[in-house]
């Protein structure tokens, strides 16, 4: 098998107010697994902003089950999740799945019915990917600005272009 199969988001989106989640429902995805630094909010934003609030509030009118699973610790993430009270996991150690199972477990979900929304291919899409949850990819909201992140943002720019050339191709 190959490596591209789990590097390789399902879609790709500058943010996640582009997400089309109307979509994503008539494709029969019940369940949302959001990560939260650099997705939902900036690492520096403790709670959730307005424009969350009412985009979490909007997905759950919709009927969407929501998760948070984060790589984060219990503070921060317990912080962002208090006024909303979803299920949310951290330490998370993503890729691992472990967190995965519980929280699809926690929704009453089953996997195929289940989509990971985050802004790292080695950590969400790579995750879901192995869990078999359709893969969203979204613009991370801040450049971090770590040698590490460098690093690890570089190394995911192939696998990012693999996906609009496999975008054009379908297209054609």
């Amino acid at each position: 098998m190959s490596i591209f199969r789990y590097l390789t988001p399902d879609f790709i989106y500058s943010n996640i107010y582009d997400i089309d989640f109307d979509k994503l429902q008539k494709n029969n995805i019940k369940g949302l697994i959001f990560d939260i630094d650099n997705t939902l909010v900036s690492y520096e934003q403790p709670e959730p902003t307005l424009e969350v609030i009412d985009l979490m509030d909007r997905l759950n009118n919709m009927g969407f089950s929501i998760c948070f699973i984060s790589n984060n610790n219990k503070r921060r993430v317990e912080l962002f999740n208090g006024s909303f009270k979803y299920p949310a996991f951290y330490n998370a150690r993503k890729p691992s799945v472990r967190l995965f199972k519980q929280a699809i477990n926690k929704m009453n979900l089953k996997n195929e019915n289940t989509a990971v929304i985050g802004d790292q291919l080695f950590t969400d899409i790579i995750a879901a990917k192995r869990m078999k949850m359709t893969a969203l990819l979204v613009n991370p909201i801040e450049p971090v600005e770590s040698l590490f992140f460098k690093i690890k943002r570089m190394g995911e720019k192939p696998f990012i272009r693999r996906y609009y050339k496999k975008l054009k191709e379908k297209d054609k």
